[in-house]
């Protein structure tokens, strides 16, 4: 259950492993107390506010990470570095050397521990006459897609060799056959019967 989780984190850093982060046992704890928010949330239990926090808890980091210290950005602290070295964050903390965060990722963690509300999936103009008016691109600046399941490092060697992004169809036809082909196949995997 918890093996892909495990995996993403130590595919962001290799350091990324007890005592860095949580036991296995506390791991399946959290991840179990948060699967039962989603089905209360599902079944419509309650208020409004309280399905709020939920959708904002997954578009947040799930912190899996023994050390809880406040993280700090250069900018935030008008440090003198700030900018002129790889690492533009700082972090005051007490804990044991084996349970620091790497700082090589300070700055990611900071930036996932205090994602605001407003990022994620933008809101759709479902009244839309035009496919660029689908979504208010005004209202704020998203990452793409295609960065979104890179590692920190990745990133950063990305300013030594160009991404090569594949040719994804954008077709009207084309599109609309493949959402078709994904929605009758899903149907054969889990349909109506199935789903009742």
């Amino acid at each position: 259950m918890i093996v892909p989780l495990l995996h993403q984190w130590t595919k962001a850093n290799a350091l990324f492993k007890p005592p860095v982060i949580n036991q296995c046992r506390t791991i399946e704890l959290k991840l179990t107390k948060l699967w039962h928010k989603a089905v209360e949330t599902s079944l419509g239990k309650g208020n409004l506010a309280r399905k709020n926090e939920f959708l904002h808890t997954l578009v947040t980091l799930f912190d899996i990470l023994t050390c809880k210290c406040s993280i700090q950005l250069c900018s935030e602290s008008n440090c003198s570095h700030s900018g002129k070295r790889e690492n533009n964050s700082h972090i005051d903390c007490g804990c044991p050397r084996e349970k620091k965060i790497p700082v090589l990722e300070l700055e990611f963690i900071k930036a996932q521990r205090t994602k605001a509300e407003g990022q994620g999936i933008p809101p759709i103009n479902v009244n839309a006459t035009k496919l660029s008016e689908l979504v208010d691109l005004s209202l704020e600046v998203l990452e793409p897609p295609l960065t979104t399941s890179l590692t920190s490092q990745e990133l950063r060697n990305l300013k030594e060799t160009p991404m090569q992004v594949p040719k994804w169809p954008s077709h009207t036809q084309s599109v609309e056959r493949c959402v078709k082909m994904v929605t009758e196949a899903a149907g054969h995997v889990y349909s109506h019967e199935r789903r009742e």
